[in-house]
């Protein structure tokens, strides 16, 4: 589950070490970004550092369709104080070595006043301290590691639940169905799969649940049938995968060939998770359900499905792309439309109305949602649907 999302390497450090070194200069006097807010009439420009290549680059695509839609609807509303809103994209393939070069382009272009991305906390993580040198906040609405805030500064924020709080909970919700034992698998990643199965194990721990058998995989693998098999070779009553849509696919139509038929806890709301027909059942805890009847999340959907008709589903990826840009828009009504303004604005908005949560507020300690909740839904007919009760 989780968005998702998430690792960080030596040469991502590496990267940004020298980034910063070659930076000097360049960094200071690019850092408070545009002296004064945005000249009459003038537009402001936000940057995006995604993957539009690569391995996450249907990610960079989902953002940034609900980007466009949300740009188009802040614009025909008269923009940030008449200001057009408009987006700068560039292409990190969610590298931490791309991300990192990404950042100094964007830090020395005093046009931007504030960056969307990384797709992955690992992308993401490199790149902060050069945001942070330039002042230029860095808006990671993805980002569910908590290091990312927890490690960045007053310039790294994020809308994303953490990785802990999510696989604590679904512990939790594991638990309360009666299940008292468990076969898992989780991704071998240092910044996002073990911590987060750290956090689960320790929450399962705590309340009982027990592990019949926990094996770390490679995200990158064909084959998890060797790993599944001793996984599941305690008889446990459930199995839960702590990683992402694409692995998580594969891994669950190998589980079901060898036999295992208990409920699967895992998976994202992501195209090839939900077109894969072993995936039906799953469960997951989700900030969003497309199927909500909420008024702000069905108008999304309708809007987004209208000006994009080939898409089936609206996932969180959008939904959380698309509340990122309000965000955005609401820190620079409120605090300014500079690098200083847009800091400012996110130190003090509050119950921003959002698709995602209904009303958004950040806890200015954690620089995350202040107590996010999370809805367990399963997937039916390729779809997620809230399970009530």
């Amino acid at each position: 589950m989780a968005r998702n999302t998430r690792r960080i390497a030596f040469a991502g450090i590496m990267a940004t070490t020298a980034a910063l070194a070659l930076a000097g200069c360049s960094l200071s006097a690019s850092a408070n970004g545009p002296s004064a807010g945005a000249s009459a009439g003038s537009t402001v420009y936000f940057g995006v550092s995604s993957a539009t290549t690569g391995q996450y680059a249907q990610y960079g695509e989902q953002f940034k369709k609900a980007f466009d839609l949300a740009v188009e609807e802040v614009n025909k509303d008269g923009g940030i104080n008449g200001h057009p809103v408009a987006l700068k994209y560039e292409d990190s393939q969610s590298d931490p070595k791309q991300s990192v070069t990404v950042a100094q382009k964007f830090v020395n272009d005093p046009q931007i006043s504030l960056v969307f991305g990384d797709y992955s906390s690992a992308a993401s993580i490199p790149a902060s301290p050069i945001y942070t040198a330039g002042k230029l906040l860095q808006y990671g609405f993805n980002n569910s590691n908590p290091d990312f805030t927890a490690k960045g500064t007053q310039y790294q924020w994020s809308s994303a639940i953490t990785t802990s709080a999510s696989y604590t909970w679904t512990a939790d919700y594991i638990k309360k169905q009666g299940i008292d034992s468990i076969g898992v698998t989780y991704l071998n990643t240092a910044d996002w799969g073990i911590p987060a199965f750290q956090a689960f194990k320790a929450e399962a721990d705590k309340i009982g649940l027990k592990i019949t058998d926990a094996e770390a995989i490679d995200p990158t693998s064909d084959d998890y049938r060797p790993s599944l098999t001793k996984a599941v070779a305690g008889s446990p009553k459930a199995f839960a995968h702590v990683g992402y849509g694409p692995d998580a696919a594969k891994l669950v139509t190998q589980l079901r060939a060898i036999g295992f038929t208990g409920t699967f806890y895992g998976g994202q709301d992501e195209e090839s998770f939900d077109g894969t027909p072993d995936a039906a059942g799953s469960v997951i805890g989700t900030e969003f359900v497309s199927t909500s009847r909420a008024p702000e999340v069905q108008a999304f959907v309708k809007a987004f499905k209208a000006k994009y008709p080939e898409e089936k589903e609206v996932t969180l990826f959008e939904a959380g792309a698309y509340d990122a840009l309000h965000v955005a828009v609401a820190a620079a009504k409120k605090g300014g439309t500079d690098r200083a303004g847009i800091l400012k604005g996110f130190q003090q908005i509050t119950d921003v109305p959002s698709v995602v949560y209904g009303k958004l507020s950040f806890d200015k300690e954690t620089r995350r949602p202040a107590s996010p909740q999370l809805t367990p839904t399963v997937l039916k007919d390729g779809a997620w649907v809230a399970i009530e009760g």
